[in-house]
Parts: C-alpha cells; structure tokens; sequence
C-alpha cells in the first residue's frame, strides 16, 4: 500500500523524561526523500524502503517482523507484529518471545 516515493518508518516516541526508555513505538508511512535528511533514522537492509529510529534499531537487528497494510474508510492502517510492550523492556535488551496466535 506504499504509494511512489513513500517509506515505511518505524519511529519512537519518548512518553517521560524520568526514564530514557519509556516510549512507544509507531508504524507510519512518509516520504523517502525526507526520511533520507532525518536525523535518527536507519535504512533498514534488503529491498523494501524501511526506515527505523536508531533508538530501536539494535533491538530489531537480527529479528524477523511482520509488517501488514490495510485500509479502513480510506485511511491506511500499517501493524506489526511487535510486543506492545515494546518500551522499557526493548531499552534493557529484553523482548518477549513470540507466541503463536
């Protein structure tokens, strides 16, 4: 559902100043020629235009993520297949392991 010239960005967003781990991670798509002047994104490898914050990029190194597209009224929806618990626990270097759903 990516349209010409669009990303997909997988960003952090910092929820308290007391805990530089507390945050939340978001799927979103964007322009690449923009992504490409940001500061505090990584390319990921491979074909697929992905672009990560460098806050979460050590922890997505190495794993496999399902990303999925939809569209719900019109608007483009992008999920993965991240714990949601992403925060604090991906900043100590410990994910949950996947369950099978």
């Amino acid at each position: 559902m990516l349209r010409p010239g669009e990303a997909l960005v997988l960003d952090w967003h910092r929820l308290a100043i007391c805990c530089a781990g507390a945050g939340e991670a978001s799927l979103y798509a964007a322009g690449e020629e923009g992504l490409r002047k940001r500061k505090g994104l990584v390319r990921l490898k491979g074909e697929d235009p992905i672009y990560a914050a460098h806050a979460i990029f050590p922890h997505l190194a190495g794993r496999e993520i399902k990303l999925d597209a939809s569209k719900t009224f019109g608007v483009r929806r992008f999920t993965s297949d991240l714990p949601g618990d992403f925060g604090l626990r991906a900043v100590m270097g410990y994910l949950p392991e996947r369950t099978e759903r």
